[in-house]
């Protein structure tokens, strides 16, 4: 697989498009591509129904050629494991091809939840989006 350094915007844009139509339950909310990062926005919850979901937004974002992506916690409610299975396979395949992957702005369950699981500080959790976009943009 190859990565580029820069995302394909008209991939990234399809994929958002296809975002678009799917149901309320999707947890993916949009995506946005901002000083070289996709920022992908979450909302409800992120569960064993959903998680697979935002692991095809990801997928497709790596395969546009995304090195760097944010995921917005900020309106995710809950985040059980399948859920942060897809966060640390996300985060893996991001290290691999030269990227990374950050988190911005959980509420208090699911950065309870992180703190537990030590994935707190592997996801670089910051409390607000800005935080993450000033430290990881280019």
């Amino acid at each position: 697989m190859r990565f580029q350094s820069r995302p394909d915007h008209g991939k990234v844009e399809a994929m958002v498009a296809r975002l678009g139509m799917l149901g309320q339950e999707h947890p993916v909310t949009g995506v946005t591509i901002w000083r070289g990062c996709a920022v992908v926005h979450l909302h409800g919850e992120l569960d064993l129904h959903n998680a697979p979901l935002l692991h095809r937004t990801l997928i497709d974002l790596i395969d546009g050629g995304c090195r760097r992506v944010v995921v917005d916690a900020t309106a995710l409610t809950f985040c059980d494991s399948v859920g942060l299975g897809v966060l640390i396979d996300a985060f893996k395949a991001m290290h691999a091809c030269g990227g990374g992957l950050r988190l911005a702005a959980p509420d208090r369950h699911v950065r309870a939840t992180l703190r537990m699981t030590g994935l707190i500080d592997i996801l670089g959790v910051r409390d607000t989006l800005q935080e993450v976009l000033d430290e990881f943009a280019v």
